[in-house]
């Protein structure tokens, strides 16, 4: 994660690594909130990596003033950048959005707890889902697809950050948003890819150093990319022997000013899920400030060759959670139904889910993917994990079988408890 400073790139690290358009206007909408209800379907619109919050900074914070989430605290973020001038507000997100995909840090945390990225803060009680999960003195950070809500003419809508436990800083970045697609603003439909690795440095190229950059071809017409304007990638650091962070973009445009994907720490394999905007060349770069190997999986694409409109739940619901039984065995596959329950349609394509492990016994990781009786189980992974220790990433991941399934591989010497919480679907649009 950065924080805005053009003033030197020591600077910018050093802060760091410490941790680890004009609107349309539109007045509220009444959304049908609770479990089994979603938002209407829609195309998605990406931006380039913009901050929304950095509760370090008075000027990157709504309320004013840089100060931290307090235990139990939920704390409102309307989609727009923040001045320290007339007018404070800058709507990053339409009025008539319908949902936003963010990537959320929680850095400078005092306990071990979680934070919850949902549509409401109004509603009562704690949330009974989380999006990502930290220790005290940890630096975590998640992608999330999340329900937006309306705050009237001439403002961007919001979303809600929650925080369970201690008191922690909290940066939320925007990287895109779902919205009816008009001719001044086209939207791109989502096809899902059978996930496959794009980059993996351990055998091509090496180790990445401080300030190394990454290239990946992602407009391929053997992926069915070739037109993509948005790729869905999970990018892992792998046994990086630093702190550090890479930053993704179009090889066309130069790297952000602020923001980053992915933040890692010394010793610690460490994944996210990341949406990109594709440049001209059909390219992505990946720019990164420590020592580390590289891996990038696709697993879909936005694009005019696209089928498939989002619905984001306007209130995550649980799927799975193994800890009311024994667990998740060793070297295991857990076929999950999705099509049909809590809400999804039956003739939904692909999900969008938050998955954690937590109680694991051993190293490992999860790789999801659509269940399929004829195909091979892919060659990638959705979340890296250490022996008890609790970690969530999101996934975006196709259907397959009938009803519409995914299949978990755990990949582990020990058991390991797995929960997985809806956060939207996609279908034929």
């Amino acid at each position: 994660m950065r924080a805005r400073s053009a003033m030197a790139v020591a600077a910018l690290t050093a802060l760091v690594l410490t941790l680890p358009v004009t609107t349309a206007s539109a007045t509220p909408r009444a959304l049908p909130v609770g479990p089994g209800q979603a938002t209407a379907p829609a195309a998605f619109v990406p931006i380039g990596i913009t901050r929304a919050l950095d509760t370090r900074s008075y000027q990157e914070n709504p309320a004013g003033a840089a100060r931290k989430l307090q235990p139990g605290e939920s704390f409102d973020v309307p989609l727009s950048n923040w001045k320290n001038h007339p007018p404070r507000e800058l709507p990053v997100v339409p009025a008539d959005a319908t949902a936003v995909v963010v990537n959320v840090t929680a850095t400078d945390t005092t306990a071990d707890g979680y934070l919850t990225v949902r549509r409401d803060g109004g509603m009562p009680g704690a949330p009974t889902t989380s999006t990502l999960n930290f220790r005290a003195g940890e630096t975590v950070s998640n992608m999330i697809t999340v329900a937006v809500d309306p705050r009237g003419a001439g403002t961007s809508p919001q979303i809600n950050v929650y925080n369970n436990a201690g008191t922690t800083d909290v940066v939320v970045d925007i990287l895109g948003y779902y919205a009816p697609s008009t001719p001044q603003r086209p939207g791109h439909k989502y096809d899902p890819v059978r996930p496959t690795r794009l980059t993996d440095t351990r055998t091509e190229g090496g180790r990445l150093g401080r300030g190394s950059v990454v290239t990946a071809n992602v407009a391929r017409r053997d992926l069915g990319t070739a037109d993509a304007r948005a790729v869905v990638l999970n990018v892992t650091a792998v046994d990086p022997s630093t702190e550090g962070f890479v930053v993704a973009h179009p090889s066309s445009s130069p790297l952000p000013a602020e923001g980053s994907h992915l933040n890692y720490g010394p010793g610690r394999t460490v994944a996210n899920q990341v949406v990109v905007p594709v440049g001209p060349d059909g390219t992505i770069e990946f720019f990164n400030t420590g020592s580390t190997d590289l891996l990038v999986d696709i697993v879909g694409a936005y694009g005019p060759s696209g089928h498939n409109l989002y619905s984001a739940t306007t209130e995550q619901s649980r799927l799975l959670d193994t800890r009311y039984g024994s667990g998740e065995i060793a070297f295991s596959t857990h076929r999950l139904p999705v099509a049909g329950v809590s809400g999804i349609p039956a003739d939904a394509t692909a999900v969008t889910l938050n998955m954690t492990v937590t109680e694991p016994q051993s190293d490992g990781h999860l790789t999801v993917f659509p269940s399929d009786e004829t195909a091979a189980r892919p060659g990638t992974s959705n979340l890296n994990f250490n022996a008890g220790q609790t970690v969530a990433n999101g996934v975006t991941t196709e259907l397959g079988g009938d009803p519409g399934s995914v299949d978990i591989y755990h990949h582990a010497a020990g058991r390991s408890q797995l929960i997985a919480d809806l956060t939207g679907y996609f279908v034929k649009g």
